[in-house]
């Protein structure tokens, strides 16, 4: 690990903070209004045991574990709401598992990586140090991580927009357009689409 502990901390701790948005958003995305204390008591609950543990135990691979059980929830939730979706709305199943797949795929992409940055970190610091200075950004796999992990995130906010919009039956307002090609977002339709 190239980062002191507390800078370490900095980095993967809000990682489990802004995840519990997103498992809030999932689990609640059928309700009309109100919050849910309960939910959010929990979620704030998790994210302080992590904090304490991780601060005690300083093991990076218990953040490891602690973020893919998030990310998990995440998934599933995400899985069993595209099942219900997909008996009613194959447009708005098909645009969401677009959604869907870009994320999982950019986090994997990018978990793998960073694994990988962690197993053979000597290794690649020495290719690093023997490749032209051109070349050496792409072994930094732990910035490949981010990107990844950046990538994965928008798309689970736009997905989770879209995943609300549809289970509150407001959807037909809505379309799934991309920037560039690529870049999805949600666009209210306008009378003459």
């Amino acid at each position: 690990m190239t980062l002191q502990y507390q800078w370490q901390l900095a980095d993967e701790l809000p990682m489990v903070y802004c995840t519990c948005v997103c498992i809030y958003c999932v689990l609640r995305a059928d309700v009309k209004a109100g919050t849910d204390v309960y939910v959010s008591l929990a979620l704030f609950a998790y994210s302080t045991i992590v904090t304490l543990v991780y601060l005690q135990i300083r093991k990076p691979v218990f953040h490891q574990v602690a973020y893919g059980i998030e990310i998990f929830v995440v998934l599933v939730r995400s899985t069993m709401h595209q099942m219900e979706i997909r008996k009613t709305n194959l447009r708005a199943y098909a645009e969401m598992q677009q959604l869907f797949s870009l994320g999982v795929a950019a986090f994997g992409v990018a978990f793998a990586l960073w694994n990988i940055d962690n197993i053979f970190c000597n290794n690649l610091r020495a290719i690093r140090n023997a490749l032209p200075m051109t070349l050496a950004p792409f072994f930094q796999l732990h910035a490949y991580w981010h990107i990844g992990t950046a990538i994965g995130c928008y798309a689970s906010i736009v997905y989770q927009q879209y995943l609300r919009l549809v289970m509150l039956g407001t959807m037909d307002e809505y379309r799934l357009r991309k920037a560039a090609f690529i870049i999805p977002y949600i666009d209210r339709v306008k009378k003459d689409d």
